[in-house]
Order: structure tokens, then sequence, then C-alpha cells
């Protein structure tokens, strides 16, 4: 008996080593695929993951494509193994656990949690602007008015925030950091009469130091 409780408390062999990624649904238009593609880039990953043109629509489901996404969503990655990763912040994850980087995500810590409160309020930001779009995009004569306000607001209160604590993010790079760029640039993309910079000076200037990385610079929005 005593044998068997040993050996039931001798460590267990270590997890497998993660599957390489290597297709990413993309497209050009989405500012999650552009925190997601930056992160390859910054990992060096480029050159070990495919990019595939993936087009889903909010309306138009691509029944091909749920075929191997339920969820019917892009980003969404594809690992060697077989496995399909689907969300951008688990596939972020995963590439900087795969790549070993530490720099962009500590492993452990207070300051692992503040860079992941900050790509969720980057995030949540672009889940709330992409349902605005939806409602500027509808008939006119079909538009709330509240909605605008309502969300014209969510909006100011976002970003005003990013301005007041833009100074304390750190010089280097972090996932938090792409997590915004990628949201504040989908506002030039889709809202250039918002003209989110204006009284943001602090978060205007940090803006186009972040896209200037040769990551963000390879990696920019556009219609197709």
């Amino acid at each position: 008996m005593e044998s068997e409780i040993e050996a039931d408390l001798q460590p267990s062999p270590g997890d497998p080593p993660l599957a390489a990624p290597v297709r990413l649904h993309w497209s050009p238009k989405s500012p999650f695929v552009r925190k997601v593609a930056i992160v390859i880039d910054e990992c060096a990953l480029g050159d070990r993951i495919a990019r595939h043109r993936t087009v889903v629509e909010r309306l138009r489901p691509n029944i091909e494509y749920m075929r191997h996404n339920p969820a019917g969503t892009i980003p969404a990655l594809e690992l060697a193994d077989g496995t399909k990763l689907y969300d951008s912040a688990v596939i972020c994850e995963y590439l900087l656990a795969f790549a070993g980087n530490g720099a962009l995500l500590p492993a452990t810590g207070p300051m692992r949690f503040e860079v992941l409160r900050r790509q969720a309020d980057a995030d949540l930001f672009l889940d709330a602007v992409l349902l605005w779009r939806q409602e500027r995009i509808r008939p006119e004569d079909r538009q709330s008015d509240q909605f605008h306000d309502a969300y014209r607001t969510k909006a100011r209160v976002a970003l005003d925030a990013m301005e007041a604590e833009v100074e304390c993010w750190p010089n280097r790079l972090d996932l938090g950091q792409i997590a915004t760029g990628s949201a504040l640039s989908y506002l030039d993309l889709r809202f250039p009469d918002l003209g989110w910079r204006a009284g943001r000076d602090r978060l205007s200037q940090w803006a186009a130091r972040f896209e200037n990385r040769e990551s963000a610079k390879a990696n920019r929005l556009a219609l197709d």
C-alpha cells in the first residue's frame, strides 16, 4: 500500500510541447486580426505561419468556414496538431507562450495582470465601436439617435481614460499596447469623423510612435 501511495506522489511528466502554429485566418480590415499579426511579427514567427484570407460577415455566415470554426469569427489560428484557437486574446497568449516571449506579457506577477487589463480595456472598447459601426451603416431613417449618443459617450470615456494613463505605460512594447494601438487604428479606418486625437495629445503622440514600429507598418488596416 505504501509503495502505491509513494507512486501516486511521484511528479507527473511535464506537459507536452506546444504544437506549432501554422495558419492564421486573416482579414486586412479586422483590428483583432491586426493585434495577432503584430504579435506574430514581434515574435519573429511570420515565416512559419501562413495567412489565409477569410471573409466573415455578421449577417452572412460563412458556413464552410464555420465547419472548422463554429464561432465563425476571425482571427482563428490553426496548429500543426489540428487544434484550432479562436479569440485574439487566446491566440496572442498561445503565440507568446510558444515563442517564449515574456517581454510582451510577463509570465507572473502584478505586471502580467496590468498588461492583461489594458488588453481587455482595448478589446472591450473595440467591441463597443464595432457595435456602433453596425448602427452607423443601417439606413439613415432606421438609425437611433439614442444609440449614437450612448456609444459616442462610451468611446469618449474610454479614450479619455487612455489619455489619462498613457504616460504610465512602460517604455517597452507589451501586449496591452499592441491591443490599444490596433483599436485606435480602427477608429482611423472606420471613424475618421470622430476626431479622436483632438484634446488627447499624449495618446496621439503615443499612437504615432506605435505606428512607426516595423511590425505595425507591416500590418496596417486596409479596406479591400
